[in-house]
Parts: C-alpha cells; sequence; structure tokens
C-alpha cells in the first residue's frame, strides 16, 4: 500500500469526518468562521481557552474551531498592528511606535512582564479587533459557506474527498 494512501485512509478522512461530523455546510462554515475571528483576538496565549468556550457556549464542533484557531495564528501575529491602529484612531491616543521584533522579544523573554509592560498597547489592540471582528467573521463565514456548499460533500453516507 502507498504512504499516500495509509495517509489519506488512517489520517485525513477520518480527521475530516470529524471536523463535520453532524454539520451542515452552513453550521461548518459558522464554526470555521468563529474559531478563525476568535484566533485573531490580540492576546497570545487565550484564543484555545476562548474557541474553548465558543464551543461549548454555542454546542459547536470542539475540533473543528480548534483546527480553524491553529491554522489562522499566523493572522494573530499580523493583525496586531493594524487592530492597534484602528484602537488608536478611534479612542483618539496615540502610543509610542513598537516594533514587532520588540514586541515578539518581550512575550518570549517573560510573558506576564511583558503583559504588565504593554498593557495600553493591549487594551488598544483589544478595541481595535472588536470593531474588526463582526467584518472578519462575515466575510469568512460567507467565502466557507459559499466553498462548503459548492465543493464539500455532506451526505451522512458519504466520505470527504479532497
Amino acid at each position: 500500500m502507498k504512504a499516500s494512501s495509509i495517509f489519506r485512509e488512517k489520517i485525513y478522512l477520518p480527521l475530516a469526518n470529524l471536523l463535520k461530523q453532524g454539520l451542515s455546510p452552513s453550521k461548518l462554515a459558522l464554526v470555521i468562521a468563529l474559531g478563525m475571528t476568535l484566533s485573531v483576538f490580540p492576546i497570545i496565549g487565550t484564543t484555545t481557552l476562548l474557541c474553548t468556550l465558543a464551543a461549548i457556549l454555542f454546542r459547536l464542533n470542539l475540533p473543528a474551531i480548534q483546527v480553524a484557531n491553529y491554522a489562522a495564528f499566523p493572522f494573530q501575529i499580523i493583525l496586531f498592528f493594524p487592530f492597534l491602529q484602528i484602537g488608536e484612531r478611534i479612542s483618539g491616543k496615540s502610543l509610542a511606535t513598537i516594533s514587532e521584533s520588540t514586541l515578539i522579544s518581550a512575550f518570549n523573554a517573560d510573558f506576564f512582564q511583558a503583559v504588565q509592560e504593554l498593557f495600553s498597547y493591549l487594551v488598544l489592540a483589544c478595541f481595535g479587533w472588536a470593531l474588526a471582528s463582526a467584518p472578519i467573521f462575515f466575510i469568512t463565514f460567507s467565502i466557507f459557506k459559499v466553498l462548503f456548499n459548492r465543493y464539500g460533500n455532506f451526505s451522512p453516507s458519504s466520505k470527504f474527498s479532497p
């Protein structure tokens, strides 16, 4: 048996079926969009808990929301500064410029010390995220709903196909 067919049968298909288990295309799009929206929340280390709480509260597919959360993780870093800029513009507060390398090194050195020193940046970035989260959610939801309706095979007896 080829390695690719073993991977497909033993890993890919069971994972794909787990992620879509009991979900319509719209519901799966909702779970993915919510996971991706929560995954860009600007405070590093909080998104797994946020996604877990959302899944429990709204009775959503926990593995699917966590896959979306981890898949979108790079956007959490990328979108921190745009969220910070939105927060600064809306609040009228202007903070000293902080570089990406300074931000990352501060969190790598000591997470709690970095949070304390960068608290005002985090508050403004969270404010920017709160304002941008609805558009992010609706755009992501719309894209995935179209994709899943068009390309997803959601009949109960069928296997998920790439």
